[in-house]
C-alpha cells in the first residue's frame, strides 16, 4: 500500500489529493480532497498519513506546471516587495 499526493491550480488556489492505493496502483476508497496554502502543507499532510499507516514514503505528483512557489507578497506590475 502506498499513499499519493497530487498538487493542482485552481481558481482558488493549490488543490491537494491525497489517495491511498493498493501495490497495483488502484486508489483504495475516497481520496481526500482540500486547499492548501502551500505545496509544502499538501506534502506534510501526505507524510502525515502515511506515517499513520505505517509507511516511511509516499508518492508526490506536481501538476502546477512550477516547481517554485509563488510569493504571496508578490504582485505582478506593482513591484517587488510590500
Amino acid at each position: 500500500m502506498s499513499v499519493r499526493v497530487e498538487i493542482e491550480n485552481s481558481r482558488e488556489g493549490l488543490v491537494a489529493t491525497i489517495s491511498q492505493r493498493d501495490d497495483a496502483g488502484n486508489v483504495i476508497g475516497r481520496p481526500w480532497i482540500f486547499l492548501v496554502a502551500s505545496k509544502k502543507e499538501a506534502k506534510q499532510q501526505a507524510k502525515a498519513l502515511a506515517w499513520s499507516l505505517g509507511l516511511n514514503v509516499y508518492g508526490n505528483v506536481d501538476k502546477t506546471g512550477t516547481s517554485e512557489e509563488p510569493h504571496p507578497w508578490l504582485v505582478p506590475d506593482v513591484g517587488t516587495s510590500i
